[in-house]
Order: C-alpha cells, then structure tokens, then sequence
C-alpha cells in the first residue's frame, strides 16, 4: 500500500490524497475548480474510466482538500460500498455532517447506476449479471 502524509491508498482501487497542487491540478485540467472558497464543496467528475471525488472544507482548523479516486468504478462497485461505508462512519462519529452526506449521496447514486456505466465504459466485453 502506497501511504504517505498526502495519499493513501485505501483499496487496491481506492486513493486518497490530500495534496491540493495535485488535486487543484485535476479540478483546473477537467474544468471543476470551485469559483469561490467560502463554503464547503463537494465535486464529482469522470476521468475515462476512474470517478474522482473532490471534497473541500473552509474551516480555519482545517481547511482544505481532499480527493478520492475509485479506479475503473463500473466494474470495481465493491470499492464504492467501501466509500460509502467510510462516509457513514464519518458522519456518525460527527465529522463535517453537511459535506460527508453530499459525498455520501454522490457515492450511493453512483452505486446504483453503475451497471449502466459499466454498459457504457465496458461495452467492448461481455459482462454477466451482478449480485449486488
């Protein structure tokens, strides 16, 4: 596992990182920086294959980024159960409410269109049924 202060890898397919030059660098390059920084931000994009899950807190004691990457997600949906189940905990134990639910609520809709993406992304390769 790939871990340092700034990324960690959560799952083979999940990464976190917390380096603003790299995840500002992906908000610039796919058109999704925030015009304003006063209020919590929740943004989600595509990137081929990967979803990428940009969350970004104002507060003085801990502002800043935070950027989850789900590899190839259509096909790897157990990693976004993972995702979702880390927001929920988070959200339990109280951490930044507002902005874990908006995540949350990015994670779950995508749950349950992923076998459409998957048609989409994947339409090259047979894929069967899912048990999920």
């Amino acid at each position: 596992m790939n871990n340092s202060f700034d990324s960690t890898q959560i799952t083979p397919n999940i990464y976190l990182t917390r380096n603003e030059s790299e995840i500002i660098d992906c908000l610039v390059d796919h058109q999704e920086m925030p015009k304003d920084f006063d209020e919590n931000k929740v943004v989600s994009f595509f990137n081929g294959k990967d979803f990428h899950l940009v969350l970004y807190f104002p507060q003085a004691n801990d502002r800043g980024f935070q950027m989850y990457v789900v590899r190839d997600f259509s096909i790897h949906v157990e990693d976004l159960f993972v995702l979702r189940a880390l927001f929920s905990q988070l959200i339990q134990q109280g951490y930044s409410v507002n902005i874990l639910k908006k995540a949350h609520y990015r994670v779950d809709h995508l749950i349950h269109m992923a076998r459409t993406f998957r048609a989409m992304l994947h339409k090259e390769e047979i894929i069967s049924e899912d048990d999920y």
